[in-house]
């Protein structure tokens, strides 16, 4: 078993004060250690309430739970320490038990032995860091999801096909007198594009993946004085930005996170687009422009009071998806363009604009389902390569090759899709991905 001879511990809850703080050990030595400290023996899977004490000094008042392998979330021996949550008591635990001969835990360490030692697969243990910095309930939901196993079975069951198409094509290749009979072929062509509509289906649920990580950017642009800080910090309900009469007022991008639509979203408030000699404010529209062109979605701002504005079409030659939105709209209006009528002052509007900001950004993805499986940028690599060794295969069979090829092509697709799982993933991704974890998980 991995990790044999050490014992790892860390906290595993933030760090600060608070009520209570969660101390984990991972390791042969985990029981034992929390014994010494205790000095008493220590039940399995029951919470044993008791104090803490190296040489006479009580550390603290905890409660102690112990976890024997194999049946623990790392798979060996594991005690979980629930102190009270004081950054100075959670170091002295910690230094006390690393004097007994525990030592540090690395960033994930924790999920890292549960994957090594067969507690989860490696889908599982990316769902456990996607539920931990889930940005939105439907990205939680979407992570709890394959972390019960949805993902991992349904690629579990696709390996499984996989493996009795090779078995079946290798037969047929240790067997090289015996034809294919053409009904036997068609069922084998069959069996391959059902598999590749499947790994098809779950290769276009990456947009939504990247979409619940990393969240749309959403850039608010116009004129000076058009209202963009006003309306971000409407959107956001809190004075983020400064609002000033004063044009130009912003001179670099403000950038703040909401939820919309079960999205996480960054608003982007930018500098006014208008000519100007100054090169502080030439710089910010420079920086506005970048904004428009690596946003998803684009605000386009116009103050409902002017008759018209000079940099109207400026944004529709930088961003093709853009919302115009008519500012002020608690004044008189003088603009005759069609757009969604806000007041930021109000509130006036701002539930439409909401409501449109969502159709966009969910335009491409759909509503949520209850089988909803979101793969990662990782997953996303690996399943393209699977269909396109599958889609070789189809249509080496179809071009009646030579079974080898057709093998070849199936050992690809296999090899590719058993990368997602983590058999025979090598350690400098395991490293990277886990890396991505925080301390005590």
């Amino acid at each position: 078993m991995p990790f044999e001879k050490d014992t790892i511990t860390a906290c595993a809850t933030p760090p600060g004060t608070s009520a209570l703080a969660l101390i984990r050990l991972s390791g042969p030595g985990s029981i034992s250690i929390a014994e010494k400290l205790s000095g008493k023996q220590l039940p399995p899977r029951s919470p044993l309430p008791t104090h803490l004490r190296l040489q006479e000094t009580i550390l603290d008042e905890v409660v102690i739970t112990a976890w024997p392998k194999p049946k623990s979330y790392t798979g060996e021996d594991l005690v979980e320490m629930s102190c009270h949550g004081n950054p100075i008591i959670v170091q002295s635990i910690l230094q006390a038990i690393c004097t007994l001969g525990a030592r540090p835990a690395r960033p994930g360490e924790f999920t890292e032995r549960a994957f090594l030692n067969g507690r989860m697969d490696l889908t599982k243990a990316e769902a456990v860091l996607d539920v931990l910095h889930a940005r939105s309930e439907r990205a939680l939901r979407a992570g709890q999801r394959a972390l019960s196993g949805q993902l991992s079975d349904r690629l579990m069951a696709d390996r499984e096909t996989l493996l009795q198409l090779l078995a079946r094509i290798e037969a047929w290749i240790d067997f090289p007198e015996e034809d294919i009979q053409p009904e036997v072929g068609a069922g084998f062509l069959s069996d391959i594009k059902a598999l590749l509509k499947s790994t098809a289906s779950l290769l276009s649920t990456a947009p939504l993946g990247y979409r619940l990580r990393s969240g749309y950017r959403l850039v608010l642009a116009g004129p000076p004085n058009a209202g963009k800080s006003s309306l971000l910090n409407a959107l956001l309900g809190m004075d983020r930005a400064l609002v000033s009469p004063i044009p130009g007022t912003t001179r670099d991008t403000v950038e703040e996170s909401i939820t919309l639509a079960g999205f996480p979203v960054r608003l982007i408030d930018t500098a006014g687009l208008h000519t100007s000699k100054d090169p502080v404010e030439i710089q910010g529209m420079a920086r506005t422009r970048v904004a428009m062109q690596n946003a998803d979605l684009v605000l386009a701002l116009i103050d409902s009071t002017h008759p018209d504005d000079p940099c109207a079409k400026e944004w529709e030659l930088i961003c093709h998806q853009v919302i115009t939105v008519l500012t002020k709209s608690d004044l008189p209006s003088k603009q005759a363009r069609k757009g969604v009528r806000v007041s930021a002052k109000t509130g006036e509007g701002l539930d439409t604009l909401q409501s449109q900001i969502s159709q966009r950004l969910t335009a491409d993805l759909g509503a949520p389902g209850a089988d909803e499986i979101a793969i990662t940028t990782r997953h996303e690599d690996a399943l393209r390569k699977t269909t396109e060794a599958l889609a070789c295969a189809s249509a080496s069979l179809m071009a009646k090759s030579a079974p080898e090829l057709v093998a070849s092509d199936l050992r690809l697709a296999l090899h590719s899709l058993e990368s997602i799982l983590g058999v025979g993933t090598s350690e400098d991704v395991l490293d990277r991905l886990f890396a991505q974890f925080c301390i005590g998980k």
